[in-house]
């Protein structure tokens, strides 16, 4: 087998308030496949209908965005999503967050 190699998948973690798309392995023993993080836990259902939009939802003549982008010759190992949550505001004592105004 010289001359080989084993193309490697990492294991990748989410940030707080972030949601991630990408081609690995959920744990190290999972086969590769296209998986989900969630940086927080109040954001997981998030993280279901980002899944849902790319694996289950028909998008076009009944496939699903990921069927249609592999059918369009678009390599899915390749794929990287990733979007962060808005900073929210930061209250002040007069009730109006920093940056409005009345």
């Amino acid at each position: 087998m010289s001359g080989l190699k084993r193309k490697r998948y990492r294991v990748f973690e989410a940030k707080p308030g972030q949601l991630l798309a990408r081609y690995g392995r959920a744990e190290h023993w999972d086969e590769p496949d296209l998986c989900y993080a969630w940086g927080d836990r109040h954001i997981k259902p998030d993280s279901r209908m980002l899944m849902m939009a790319f694996e289950q939802v028909p998008v076009f003549e009944g496939k699903t965005l990921r069927q249609e982008l592999e059918a369009r010759g678009y390599d899915i190992t390749t794929l990287r999503f990733s979007i962060e949550q808005k900073a929210t505001p930061t209250p002040t004592p007069g009730g109006l967050a920093e940056g409005e105004r009345s």
